[in-house]
């Protein structure tokens, strides 16, 4: 027969109470603004872009280039000649001049090939017409996913005279 010992890992009420509101969850996370873009230091920088709709097949006539208003690790504001909804996914990629010698700065590995741009996954949080007609649009999208290294190299680049 085996004795299973348990633990009493319960705190007493005051304790509990106390340690929910300190470690609260993200529920109350600040609202998005695009001032988050344009606020960062030198996000006014102009920088090449493709952007795609997210999926698993990658639809080279859906691609887009162009060049950012404002970018930052938060997200980044661009104009397009295509439509996207608000709430969809977008691929970004974002050239920045030698990124691969930036991004060894901050790496420990090696790699042979020499990427020259790197990815941002971005949902589009705002989508407003421009121009005549509204053919061209205006469109903000925030950063879901960008690695910690390229967020380094992304804010040394901005950062940059």
């Amino acid at each position: 027969m085996s004795d299973v010992v348990q633990q009493d890992n319960s705190l007493p009420q005051e304790e509990h109470s106390n340690a929910a509101t300190q470690a609260a969850p993200r529920d109350e996370a600040v609202a998005f603004s695009e001032e988050f873009i344009r606020s960062f230091p030198r996000s006014n920088r102009k920088v090449s872009i493709i952007v795609m709709p997210f999926g698993l097949k990658g639809d080279p006539d859906k691609n887009h280039e162009g060049t950012s208003l404002f970018i930052s690790p938060h997200g980044i504001e661009f104009q397009a000649a295509r439509d996207f909804k608000a709430g969809s996914l977008l691929k970004i990629e974002i050239t920045i001049p030698d990124y691969w010698e930036r991004k060894m700065k901050v790496v420990e590995y090696r790699r042979i090939d020499r990427p020259e741009n790197f990815r941002i996954l971005a949902k589009v949080m705002k989508v407003e017409d421009i121009g005549k007609r509204g053919r061209k649009k205006h469109v903000i999208a925030q950063t879901v996913n960008l690695e910690p290294c390229d967020d380094k190299v992304l804010r040394a680049y901005l950062q940059e005279g």
